[in-house]
């Protein structure tokens, strides 16, 4: 078909979206005419309905990924840019997870007061490595279930054990079982027997850190303190935590808190 066969007209049709009349023009090649059925409005319409629906789909699919990978409302649009990192250890904090991401460290542990960004920063790492972020409680939880059969333990093992980076949330607000404990220390060392990143971040403070083992390091031996990151960890756990970790206490206000302010 030559180019000069084809012939242009105005054409009156009959919108099949709102049925008004309606001129546009239209084709005419030896195989008839060639004219859309639906006025511009209509055609405009559609249009925007369709990237509606679409975009509709794009969202819940969002959120449902963000659900599976544990990021909590609130952090849904965290980044690491947007992390306002004010004091020298948030500074250190958005350093270290940058580093974790790059794969320079394997384990990172952020301590810190309510507020100062550590669930800010896990979140945007978890999103960038398609991770799992969890509390320590949840997982415990989830752990437990087994015993009733609605949980498989190695299937969980497997799951937490293999995730591109795993971050255990809130540390040390619910003391684990010998068996928890024990379910905690083969993740890590599963994770840390395949190279895969872990985080830790917890209200805790480091022994170090604490004022009575600073007086009396042999009587906060059997004080029992539960301040302390150590005292919540086994000495297994202690042992693989030690290497190619970085410890980062983040100081700085309440950024909630100033936020609700």
């Amino acid at each position: 078909m030559r180019i000069e066969d084809i012939k242009l007209v105005i054409e009156k049709n009959t919108c099949a979206g709102c049925g008004k009349e309606y001129e546009q023009p239209a084709l005419v090649s030896q195989f008839g005419i060639i004219i859309a059925h639906f006025c511009p409005e209509c055609i405009d319409k559609e249009d925007r309905k369709q990237k509606a629906i679409e975009n509709q789909v794009k969202e819940n699919k969002k959120k449902e990924w963000l659900k599976n990978i544990g990021v909590k409302a609130g952090y849904e649009t965290a980044t690491l840019g947007t992390y306002e990192a004010k004091t020298d250890s948030q500074k250190a904090a958005l350093n270290a997870c940058k580093s974790l991401k790059d794969g320079g460290i394997k384990k990172l542990i952020l301590l810190g007061s309510n507020g100062v960004g550590k669930t800010h920063l896990a979140s945007a790492l978890v999103k960038l490595m398609n991770g799992r972020i969890i509390t320590a409680y949840e997982m415990f939880a989830l752990y437990r279930s087994c015993f009733s059969g609605q949980n498989s333990e190695i299937e969980l093992l497997h799951k937490f054990s293999t995730y591109p980076l795993l971050v255990i949330d809130e540390f040390g607000r619910t003391k684990g079982s010998e068996a928890e404990e024990n379910f905690l220390s083969a993740i890590l060392d599963a994770r840390h027997s395949d190279g895969l990143p872990t985080m830790i971040l917890s209200n805790l403070i480091r022994k170090r850190d604490c004022l009575h083992y600073q007086n009396n390091k042999e009587a906060c031996k059997t004080r029992n303190c539960k301040g302390c990151l150590e005292m919540w960890l086994t000495s297994d756990l202690i042992s693989r935590l030690r290497e190619d970790t970085e410890v980062i206490v983040i100081e700085g206000d309440d950024y909630r808190r100033k936020k609700s302010a």
